[in-house]
Formats: C-alpha cells, structure tokens, sequence
C-alpha cells in the first residue's frame, strides 16, 4: 500500500475514533515524547538533544507524522559524520520507539528524500 494512502487511513481512524469517544468509548491514549536524539551515533553528541522540538509537535496527539530535518530541529549536521535519529514515546503505560537510518535529517534539501518517523497510540498493546 503506498505511504501516503496509509497514512489517509491511519488519519481518518483517528478521526473516527474522536467521534467513538464522543459516544461514551474509550478514548485512545496520546503520545507523549520521553527522548529524542538526532546524530546519536556520531561522537559528542547527546542523547535526547531534540527532545524539546519532536515534543513540541507530538505531545498529546494520537498519531504525528514527524518530518525530520535538521532545520527544524535547531542541529547542523556535522561534517564527516551522518546522522541518525531515534525517538522513543509512551502511550499511556507502553512505550515504543521510531528510528531512521542516517543521514535523516536532510529533508528533501540537495535532492535528498524526507524522512518521517510516525508514531502512533492505539488501544493495542504496543511492543518495544
């Protein structure tokens, strides 16, 4: 299934899940962003040194399609080294974890592709 008729589906779950909790359900459980690392595996960087910027955007949504570019997160990307990021989240009292390979953060610049981390809350279980 193509990507973005995926991410139309999981978007009009979500919708119709506000609608369920309007009704008396249950309401689905909302993101909450515990760390959040750009270029982790590079030397000299710390951990969750983009945790404030996918906050920002994520906390207490259902569903967020983060576009990683390093422009939004305030991080240069250093020479020599190509940088991944990791974002570790809970929904409710589970946690999961969205990585991209490096280099991640280039988001469409000089031709590169943008990458997306998507996470997601669900009344499933979620694995680790």
């Amino acid at each position: 299934m193509p990507k973005p008729l995926l991410v139309l589906i999981v978007a009009l779950l979500a919708l119709s899940s506000g609608a369920a909790c309007a009704a008396g359900k249950k309401q689905l459980p909302t993101i909450k962003i515990l760390q959040a690392t750009y270029g982790g595996n590079c030397n000299g960087i710390p951990k969750g040194n983009v945790t404030h910027f996918v906050a920002s955007e994520c906390n207490d949504k259902s569903m967020c399609n983060y576009r990683v570019y390093y422009k939004h997160m305030g991080e240069d990307p250093p020479a020599g080294c190509e940088r991944n990021f990791s974002v570790s989240y809970a929904c409710g009292r589970y946690s999961k974890r969205c990585t991209v390979e490096a280099e991640a953060g280039w988001g469409g610049d000089d031709g590169h592709p943008n990458k997306f981390c998507m996470m997601y809350c669900s009344n499933a279980k979620i694995q680790n």
